[in-house]
């Protein structure tokens, strides 16, 4: 608990969270401490900012000069400190490097999360399976090896030499100046220069047709689609030959994803994703905590193009000049080629945003309710009936947050005693009892009787899934572990869970009112 709140004078500082271990959490700067400070304490429904207060124990302070002295010190601080809640990078989890161990005689190439110094990275390239499909592509066409040190010092030619995917310089089938120069063409490729590659291709692809090898000049085409259709090197050309970066900026709650450019002698150069959270409640202070964490590890350009400035602009301006020992600038484009850049970085962040968007709110779900899995597959489960005649089921599946109407499922109730729960445990035996697959999530639509019911199967038949309840007139959702949880009207998970409820229940109702409207002929029939 934070033991000194109202200790805080009205000037300009930099601000510091701690634990109770003095390790700093969070790193801020502000014109008026005390000001800034309160509004920490005012949005506590934000999570980032409820994690932070939970975790602080104490809030210290350096005074400054000024704000352009503050902002030097927080951008030193954080620096030094690393501190995890001021910029909560998502992307070495989630985005991979392509790694080259290029100080090596006989460098390897390689599928990593993490950036090693010490070796040659490329990335990070936002789509995890297109990175494994590259270190494919480059085996194939350089024949660079995969294997670890240990392997390889065992000088014994493994599978992918025999699958021409490798030179195999572990049994010395090739020489150190040879693989040397298949390693510089290789990283020449995937820095953005095709042209030679495909040249070399294309003639290779010629004398194994006048050979008659039509099944190895097929799978060379395949490779000159994929080196094509390859889109590490550049999206745009512009006559200037100068360097640059471009971002773009969306932010949704306390969460923010942003998309960077990297503008190399005129081209775009690389493109990068980076999911974050936040504390700032502006897209402005947003942006500007992420350029303090990024150039910190990144050389700073001579222009960083963005469709707002960020906070303390001016500030920033000369910092980064000072930092980089040259003049930077950070500008909102008007017109021309930069501005259209900046229209190009929107465009594919919201395509990406679009792309991937469930994805974030799958990872949100997992994170409140304690998912023991990521919920991309979801089955919904209601019952329906009238006075206990004509009981159904109904079962509907989401996947990835949309509906897969072609797996929706119905069930007439047979062996049951009267009730709902009793109803439920049947459907859910049926469903599950066989199945070799379970689902990431069940969602059943009630409340705590209904939860418990569907923990009892679960725990019979040994399912994987997670199990929660929303029950009608709170909206409120109940978790396994006894926990309930009501999320904001206006949330995308509280959306989703109404959105599976309510498609079941109608699903239920339609098969329930399907059932009734036969009703009346069965009892003629009877009495005939």
């Amino acid at each position: 608990m934070l033991k000194n709140r109202e200790r805080f004078p009205d000037k300009s500082g930099v601000y510091l969270f701690k634990n109770r271990d003095d390790r700093v959490l969070y790193i801020g700067k502000a014109k008026n401490l005390k000001k800034r400070i309160e509004q920490y304490f005012q949005r506590k429904n934000q999570a980032s900012i409820n994690s932070l207060l939970r975790e602080a124990h104490q809030i210290d302070y350096i005074l400054t000069d000024n704000e352009s002295d503050a902002l030097h010190l927080e951008y030193n601080l954080i620096h030094h400190y690393q501190p995890v809640f001021n910029i909560r990078l998502k992307d070495d989890k989630g985005f991979p490097f392509i790694e080259i161990t290029a100080n090596e005689a006989f460098p390897g190439i390689y599928f990593n999360r993490e950036l090693n110094s010490n070796n040659l990275s490329i990335g990070p390239i936002a789509d995890a399976k297109k990175t494994k499909v590259i270190i494919d592509l480059i085996t194939r066409i350089f024949k660079l090896r995969t294997c670890s040190d240990i392997g390889f010092k065992k000088k014994t030619a493994c599978l992918y030499y025999y699958i021409d995917r490798c030179s195999a310089p572990c049994i010395g089938k090739i020489n150190s100046q040879e693989y040397q120069q298949n390693t510089r063409d290789a990283i020449r490729f995937l820095k953005g220069n095709k042209s030679a590659v495909l040249k070399k291709l294309q003639q290779e692809m010629k004398k194994k047709a006048a050979a008659l090898e039509f099944e190895k000049a097929h799978q060379i085409k395949e490779d000159i689609r994929l080196i094509k259709e390859f889109n590490l090197e550049s999206y745009i050309s512009s006559p200037q030959k100068v360097d640059f970066d471009v971002m773009a900026l969306h932010n949704r709650g306390d969460e923010a994803l942003l998309i960077l450019f990297s503008i190399v002698q005129g081209k775009v150069r690389q493109r990068e994703y980076f999911s974050f959270n936040h504390l700032s409640n502006r897209q402005p202070g947003i942006l500007k905590n992420f350029l303090v964490s990024h150039y910190q590890n990144h050389n700073l350009p001579a222009e960083i193009v963005v469709p707002f400035l960020p906070a303390d602009s001016r500030y920033m301006n000369r910092l980064f000049s000072k930092i980089a020992q040259k003049k930077v600038n950070i500008k909102v484009p008007l017109r021309g080629n930069k501005k259209k850049l900046l229209e190009l970085a929107i465009k594919n962040l919201n395509e990406y945003k679009k792309k991937n968007e469930y994805s974030s709110i799958a990872e949100r779900l997992k994170r409140l309710l304690e998912l023991n899995r990521l919920p991309i597959h979801i089955e919904g489960f209601d019952i329906s009936h009238m006075s206990e005649r004509e009981r159904v089921g109904a079962v509907v599946v989401f996947k990835e947050g949309k509906p897969i109407k072609s797996l929706y499922r119905n069930y007439l109730i047979g062996q049951a005693s009267p009730g709902d729960t009793e109803a439920l445990e049947e459907v859910l035996e049926r469903r599950f009892k066989s199945r070799k697959s379970n689902p990431d999530l069940l969602l059943i639509d009630g409340g705590i009787p209904q939860l418990n019911t569907a923990i009892m199967v679960k725990h019979r038949l040994g399912l994987k899934s997670d199990i929660v309840s929303l029950a009608k007139r709170e909206e409120r959702l109940f978790l396994e572990n006894g926990r309930s949880i009501l999320f904001p009207d206006d949330s995308p998970e509280k959306f989703l869970f109404q959105n599976i409820r309510d498609e079941v229940h109608r699903r239920a109702i339609q098969h329930h009112r399907q059932k009734r409207e036969k009703m009346p002929d069965k009892s003629i029939k009877a009495k005939k």
